[in-house]
């Protein structure tokens, strides 16, 4: 697929800030999850962190950096899989873009 149907694309820059959001809003409870469960190491607390923040930093670049019509239909498998676009808002896309989707994540 070259690119993604312009009613496709609409529904995507419709709702990429709400999708990016929610991946933040879930990076951000798994960082104050290791703060509340911190010991009395803030070293390893620290390192913790560290790893939460540059394991995810990659994830929120694969879902959102770069998004074109080109590799939207890459972007939102991913935002499917990992649990960011639910049924209903993947039954607002084209049949084309749907099946793409669920060949991708299958």
């Amino acid at each position: 697929m070259s690119g993604i149907l312009e009613k496709d694309w609409k529904i995507i820059r419709a709702i990429k800030d709400e999708k990016l959001n929610a991946v933040c809003a879930d990076i951000l409870d798994e960082i104050n999850q290791e703060i509340r469960n911190k010991e009395e190491n803030n070293h390893k607390a620290y390192l913790k962190i560290w790893d939460i923040v540059n394991t995810r930093d990659k994830d929120v670049a694969d879902m959102f950096n770069d998004l074109k019509r080109s590799n939207a239909v890459y972007k939102l498998a991913l935002w499917y899989k990992n649990g960011y676009l639910t049924e209903k808002e993947l039954n607002e896309f084209s049949e084309e873009t749907r099946s793409t989707i669920n060949a991708l994540c299958n």
